[in-house]
């Protein structure tokens, strides 16, 4: 296996983990929020794509991007 494949197995198991870790801190997090069932559920889907955003726009390659400053061509032609 080259070193490359081996790396990116390393990271995929780090992401995996990663994301159970941040999958339980948001639910302590918002546990004592006055709100149960689907509303919980959506509430702790904006959390953590909220706080992925916030981490990927701390990397280097984001923010020379400028990736959180997308926004869609909507322009059109004729």
């Amino acid at each position: 296996m080259s070193k490359m494949k081996e790396l990116d197995l390393i990271a995929q198991g780090v992401a995996d983990h990663m994301k159970e870790l941040l999958y339980d801190t948001v639910e302590w997090q918002i546990a004592d929020q006055p709100v149960n069932g689907d509303d919980f559920n959506e509430m702790h889907s904006y959390v953590m794509d909220k706080a992925i955003e916030k981490m990927a726009m701390e990397l280097p390659e984001f923010r020379r991007l400028n990736i959180g400053d997308y926004k869609q061509n909507t322009i059109t032609t004729g």
